[in-house]
């Protein structure tokens, strides 16, 4: 006689939605930004929070041991590729520098946009399939209150935008005419060298950026699930010759 397999509580509860955020704190300013955004996901039920730290060095720079002849620094870049393009959605943070995200960040996603695989189309690193309708929020400090924190959010987001990703911002809170967040993302003033720490209201905009991603992006999952359903029951009704759009 025919049985239908156990299947254990674990196989059919839905996986958490992995949010990574990916940052450079040269003075430890994004970092604290960044651990409070991980708080206000963590607000959202059914997520998961993985943290990337962007270094200074170049990712094809070579570690000890390695030489020009050897693979490992492309290895090492294509195995970042995967761990940021299998996340279901990411957060971006940066020091405000010249008014645009810090050079070491953008050479980071640079630097994955063009890992050398079979698999992989180089001559379009602006148009990357692998991060193509992944949701996208972004967070920035700066040393002074002008210190470009809007501009470099803006850089940010067209990157992300270029990369074909769907846009999550804040937008404008309330009430308007008090509120001092930026409706393009989380933003903090923290002093030359971050020793200024964070304000109660630059914790709060952290907080809600990261619980306003977690929240887009189970929707979206929920909604893509959704279509898949009607697609596949809209295939199995075709089968049987049924047309259910008629």
């Amino acid at each position: 006689m025919n049985t239908i397999p156990a299947t254990s509580v674990d196989d059919r509860a839905p996986k958490p939605l992995r949010v990574l955020l990916v940052y450079y704190s040269r003075f430890g300013a994004i970092q604290a930004m960044a651990e409070h955004i991980q708080e206000g996901i963590a607000r959202v039920p059914g997520t998961a929070v993985d943290l990337l730290v962007v270094g200074d060095d170049p990712l094809t720079a070579l570690r000890a041991g390695e030489s020009v002849a050897n693979a490992e620094a492309n290895e090492r870049r294509l195995a970042l590729l995967d761990r940021v393009a299998s996340a279901d959605a990411l957060v971006i943070g940066s020091p405000a520098y010249f008014g645009s995200m810090a050079s070491p960040l953008k050479r980071f996603f640079e630097d994955l946009a063009v890992a050398s695989s079979a698999r992989l189309d180089r001559s379009r690193p602006w148009h990357h399939y692998l991060f193509s309708d992944k949701p996208g929020a972004a967070f920035v400090s700066s040393a002074t209150p002008h210190g470009g924190n809007e501009q470099a959010l803006h850089s940010l987001l067209t990157m992300m935008m270029h990369l074909g990703m769907l846009v999550v911002t804040p937008g404008q809170r309330g009430p308007i005419l008090e509120q001092e967040g930026a409706p393009y993302g989380a933003t903090a003033i923290t002093g030359p060298r971050g020793q200024r720490g964070l304000t109660a209201e630059e914790v709060d905009e952290a907080r809600y950026l990261g619980q306003r991603i977690a929240e887009v992006g189970t929707w979206l999952r929920a909604g893509r699930g959704l279509e898949i359903e009607r697609l596949y029951a809209a295939e199995a009704a075709r089968a049987q010759g049924f047309d259910p759009s008629a």
